[in-house]
This record gives structure tokens, sequence and C-alpha cells, in this order.
């Protein structure tokens, strides 16, 4: 499965990019089953339930020219595994999703398109929040 998708921001490119590197603030959001996510340094873990399965994701996140986020995910016996990139500019930012795996057959492409739909309209307005938080 390979998704794509543009969200316009306002916010400095600066600023989304150092929020965009934080899987904290990414992945619960842009994956909403995701209810607990640990950082330490470049890696992450996080825990979920979907449809009554709990999974397990395990990642690295890269930041150069864009910030990538590469993870394996398992649940039970399914694994898969998968890339997360970010390429910020100057008033938008481009979202790419592959990934490969168990988890394709289940979420499919609905729950994936209202996450990616959900994630875009709300981005913008949650970088200033956390700006004023945590920045």
């Amino acid at each position: 499965m390979e998704k794509t998708f543009n969200v316009k921001i306002n916010n400095d490119k600066n600023t989304v990019w150092k929020v965009l590197s934080d899987p904290s603030f990414v992945l619960p959001r842009l994956f909403p089953p995701i209810k607990g996510v640990s950082v330490q340094g470049t890696s992450y873990d996080c825990e979920g339930k979907y449809l009554l399965m709990k999974f397990f994701v395990h990642g690295t996140v890269l930041v150069k020219e864009d910030i990538v986020y590469t993870f394996y995910l398992s649940s039970g016996g399914g694994k898969g595994n998968g890339r997360l990139t970010f390429k910020v500019s100057d008033g938008e930012v481009e979202v790419t999703l592959k990934y490969e795996g168990w988890m394709e057959m289940v979420s499919g492409t609905i729950s994936v398109g209202r996450w990616f739909s959900e994630f875009a309209e709300k981005l913008d307005d949650e970088i200033t929040r956390y700006r004023k938080v945590k920045i």
C-alpha cells in the first residue's frame, strides 16, 4: 500500500520540522488506534488496539532532507513494515506512507484514508497548539 497527500500549513518551516520530528506528536494523531508512544533517542515504541486486536510498533525517526519514520508492526502472528515520510516545504507538507503487511488487509484504504483526512484537516492548528506548549 502506498498513500500520499499534501497538507497546507501556515506555521513556519522550522516549527513544522521540529513538531513532525516528534513521534509522540505524529503517530497518535495520524494513526488514532495508537494509544501509547515511548521515545528514546531516535527510536520509538507504540502500542494500540484496532478492531479488538492489540498491536505493537517499533521504529526509528531519521531526520535529514526529509523526516522519515521507519517502522515494524506486529500483532499476534501478523507482521508488517513500512515507511512514513514528511517532505516539508514553505506552506506545505507532503506525507507519504508505504506499508506492506497484515494491517494492509485489515485497515484497508477506508480507515487509512479517513485518518489521513482528519490529520490533514487538523495539522496546522495542532502544530500551533504544540508550539505554544512545548517550544
